[in-house]
């Protein structure tokens, strides 16, 4: 089966030649296209070199303070001032806007002094033409902006796109491994040399301003606060010596100390006390208890008979006894009068019974010599008494004050600690605000005169021609680009126009059979217009 597209082997790659051909007749067709097209470039590139200023550039070498520069660090470890930032930040720091607006109102650089960027620049020269002021003009008239206080002035503006426009021609670089940078900055004008010059200048001295501003404001803050802890150490110390006074601290509690020891010997003495009462209490119940049992007078002497009753009475039973053993021998036991002797004997047994034996006939009584001497003794202890009572209760309201005293001295000691504690705390802070005040003081003497963490190594040297435009490199630039553009352009409209030449009709393609290829003859073509040149010879048309 056949394909549905014949497959041609020349499609496989590109034919140069061909392409050769169709640019060839591209640009024979079109010749004054091309022309044109090239010398709307060169004259684009002329015009770019003849209204965009030139760009010279200069740099200026610094030099930081090295990481590893212990030495340093430790001989200027206490003075702020000779505190040092990383050198990236100090590249942010040296092309900050305060450093340029500075060297701006230093050199009284305008707009066309500084560098600008190609597209800021057109747009600068389109608000000072004619036509930008025109429309401008007719868009405030159309549309008038309301009265505002934050509308810029035109003098503001301009101040803000020198600025701008000077901010991107200035570059800080730090060179790879090392802590060296170049300060770099391009402009219109060798005027540039003298801008890098007192950028750098500008930059080392305004940090040399801050610092010593911040020295001087530190040093008047640290002068305040100095001040006020003097005032408050003052016044604490005054109010020590009102309480050590009022107290009797002479000694930090030497006074207490004593106060202590009299306490501890009255309450020794207190419980010797107590000790004696509660004896002699004792001692004076147990007198009173034998008192009590002691009689107040005693028998001194007594004079001790026998009974004369008793006597009488036994004599009386010893004759009944014998006048029964008399009847005894004539009468039998049982006999009615032995009985009756038996009961008279018996009788008289029970009053001898009855009576004493014997009795007393004489006493004397005499004072009892132990009531005295109990009595003294209690009288004795009764007054010891008295006397202990009232020693303890003086020395017990003596302990009771003492007592309240020594109470206090707690209290006193954390109030001691307290002031002393605040007094440590006050004159630490106040030695090291005048520590810190010392440093100030020396930072803010020093800091004009200090060397600084960055320095300037080298100065910019004067630029002896500009880095841009180079005119020769971009007119061949311009002269080869317009002739690439103007031989696109041809090729581009030869295409489009689809013109009959030999190329096409030669071609296996092409629309219309190709039968003969007519040669060129000017001399003749011009002689069929009537536009021979004079004695031109007769050429013949060859087919």
């Amino acid at each position: 089966m056949s394909e549905a597209v014949p497959y041609r082997p020349e499609a496989d790659s590109f034919d140069f030649r061909r392409a050769g051909r169709m640019v060839g007749f591209a640009v024979a067709g079109h010749r004054r296209l091309i022309l044109t097209v090239t010398a709307l470039t060169l004259a684009l590139v002329g015009l770019y070199i003849l209204v965009w200023p030139p760009v010279y550039s200069a740099s200026v070498t610094l030099s930081a303070v090295s990481d590893d520069d212990r030495q340093r660090e430790n001989f200027y470890d206490d003075w702020a001032v000779f505190r040092r930032s990383a050198l990236k930040d100090e590249m942010i720091l040296a092309t900050s806007g305060p450093v340029l607006k500075q060297v701006i109102a230093d050199l009284n650089l305008g707009y066309r002094d500084v560098y600008h960027p190609p597209l800021r620049y057109l747009t600068w020269l389109w608000t000072q033409s004619w036509p930008g002021r025109a429309w401008r003009g007719t868009k405030a008239t159309l549309f008038p902006r309301a009265p505002s206080p934050y509308v810029a002035t035109p003098q503001q503006i301009e101040s803000a796109r020198t600025l701008d426009d000077f901010r991107t021609g200035v570059a800080m670089t730090q060179l790879p491994d090392s802590h060296i940078a170049l300060l770099s900055v391009r402009g219109p004008s060798p005027r540039v040399a003298e801008i890098a010059d007192a950028v750098a200048a500008t930059y080392i001295a305004q940090r040399r301003a801050r610092f010593a501003t911040e020295a001087r404001q530190a040093y008047a803050s640290l002068q305040i606060e100095a001040d006020r802890a003097r005032t408050d150490l003052r016044a604490l110390e005054a109010r020590m010596e009102r309480y050590y006074t009022q107290n009797d601290m002479l000694l930090m509690f030497e006074k207490d100390k004593v106060e202590i020891g009299q306490f501890l010997g009255q309450q020794g003495e207190l419980d010797a006390k107590r000790t004696a009462i509660a004896a002699a209490q004792s001692e004076l119940a147990a007198v009173t208890a034998q008192l009590a049992r002691e009689p107040r007078d005693i028998l001194a002497s007594r004079l001790v008979q026998d009974n004369p009753v008793a006597a009488q009475l036994k004599q009386e039973q010893a004759k009944l006894v014998a006048a029964r053993d008399a009847l005894l021998v004539r009468y039998r036991p049982d006999s009615p009068d032995v009985r009756d002797m038996d009961d008279q004997i018996a009788a008289i047994g029970r009053q001898l019974a009855a009576q004493p034996q014997r009795g007393v006939q004489q006493s004397s009584i005499a004072r009892n010599g132990g009531y005295d001497a109990l009595r003294a003794r209690r009288a004795s202890l009764e007054a010891q008494l008295a006397g202990d009572r009232a020693g303890l209760a003086t020395l017990s309201a003596e302990v009771g004050a003492r007592r309240a005293t020594i109470d206090r001295i707690p209290q006193k000691m954390k109030d001691s600690h307290d002031l002393g504690r605040s007094h440590d705390m006050l004159e630490k802070t106040y030695l090291a605000l005048q520590d810190k005040l010392m440093t100030a003081a020396v930072t803010a003497a020093t800091a004009q005169s200090a060397p600084s963490a960055i320095q300037l190594v080298e100065s910019a040297a004067l630029p002896d021609k500009p880095d841009a435009p180079q005119t020769k490199l971009l007119l061949i630039a311009a002269l080869i680009g317009g002739l690439c553009a103007g031989v696109a352009a041809a090729l581009l409209l030869d295409i489009l126009q689809n013109r009959a030449n030999r190329f096409r009709l030669t071609q296996p393609d092409a629309p219309f059979p190709l039968i003969a290829i007519v040669g060129q003859d000017r001399a003749y073509a011009l002689r069929l217009f009537d536009r021979a040149p004079p004695n031109a010879p007769e050429e013949r048309h060859r087919p």
